[in-house]
Order: structure tokens, then C-alpha cells, then sequence
């Protein structure tokens, strides 16, 4: 198959009026001992929207998807426009990132009735890199010698945050009409292709 022209939606194509179909966020900026890094879904969701002819704006902003990082007061604004005007939206949350902000626009979604998918990429837990799980961190003796107690409470209680939130997300939408929560890639791809088919009638 021969590559596809990607459809991504740029701010700067969105300040010259192009929308986008959807919305493809989350948590991003994956702490590593090198530095951040994408997040592992995103870039072949991406590929998969533009095998399938779909625009998407994704604001993981970064000089090789984008040709350049975030700049807040350009991408900010767009960022939230295009979490308002696309058809659906997609939130991967990973193990290694809290995700707070995302479950915000998660919960932000459900409040106004727009339809979107939550997805577990790598499934419900929380093992940031370099800490672990909760267990992990509990045993990690080494850790908690050098950095000293009241640190690695702090580490300790981000730890269990992370986890509840992935844990209570589902649990506080049951009700929710409009909210879908997958975990495989598969799944997410079944979801978005059913949704959007309903959305576009």
C-alpha cells in the first residue's frame, strides 16, 4: 500500500480556517532518563486516520510530527477550539504519565455531552519510569535511602494518584452516554470507525 498524505490539522492551519475531524490527545510527555518522548499510540493512530481519509488534530506538538514544539500561545488556543469543534475525541493514557489534565477534558466532555474515547494504552495501571508501580516503589529501599523520607512519601502518594484515577475514571462515567473506554489498539479502532459512522449520518 502506498503511503497516504497525512491528514493532520495543524494550529496554523486552523487559524486559516481548516477544522479537523478529530480530536487525538492525552497524556503525553513520557519522562525517560533522556528526556520526554511521544507517546507510544499516537503516531500510528495517526498513520491509521490517514489511511482512512479522517483529519485529526493532535497536540502533541513536536518537531517530527509538527516541525517544531509546542508554543503555548499559538497551540493553546487551538488546542482547546479543536477539543470543542471535532466530531469525536480520543484521549490515550498511558502507564507512565498521570494524566490528570486529560482526565479533566475526559470529565470536561461528559459534562457537555461530547462524545469521546478514553483509551487505556497499556492498559489501567500506573508505572511511571524510573519508580514503578506501588509495590515496586514500596520496595525499592535504595530509592527511598537517597532521597529521604519525606520525598519518597511524596513519590508514594503521586504513585497512588495515578492509580486511582485510572481506577475511579470508569467508574464515576458509568452513566455516561457519550463516554467509551477501550484499551487495545484494535479496540480503538472498532470504536472510533462505529462512532464516527453514527456521528456523521
Amino acid at each position: 500500500m502506498s503511503d497516504k498524505k497525512s491528514l493532520l490539522v495543524t494550529s496554523e492551519m486552523m487559524q486559516a480556517g481548516e477544522m479537523p475531524l478529530l480530536f487525538i490527545g492525552g497524556a503525553s510527555n513520557i519522562q525517560t532518563i533522556t528526556g520526554p518522548i511521544r507517546n507510544p499510540g499516537r503516531d500510528p493512530l495517526a498513520k491509521w486516520l490517514d489511511e482512512q481519509g479522517w483529519s485529526y488534530f493532535d497536540p502533541q506538538i513536536h518537531p517530527t510530527t509538527h516541525g517544531r514544539d509546542y508554543i503555548w500561545g499559538i497551540d493553546g488556543p487551538q488546542e482547546r477550539i479543536a477539543r470543542e469543534v471535532t466530531k469525536l475525541r480520543v484521549y490515550e493514557i498511558n502507564p507512565f504519565t498521570i494524566a490528570a489534565v486529560s482526565v479533566m477534558e475526559v470529565m470536561d466532555d461528559a459534562r457537555l455531552g461530547r462524545n469521546s474515547i478514553v483509551w487505556y494504552h497499556g492498559g489501567r495501571i500506573f508505572t511511571p519510569h524510573g519508580l514503578g508501580n506501588r509495590d515496586e516503589l514500596r520496595n525499592n529501599q535504595e530509592l527511598r535511602e537517597k532521597i529521604g523520607e519525606m520525598a519518597y512519601w511524596h513519590l508514594d502518594a503521586y504513585i497512588n494518584a495515578g492509580r486511582h484515577i485510572r481506577i475511579e475514571l470508569p467508574k464515576m462515567l458509568e452513566g455516561s452516554k457519550n463516554i467509551v473506554f477501550v484499551e487495545s489498539f484494535d479496540e480503538v479502532k472498532s470504536a472510533i470507525a462505529i462512532l464516527l459512522k453514527k456521528l456523521l449520518l
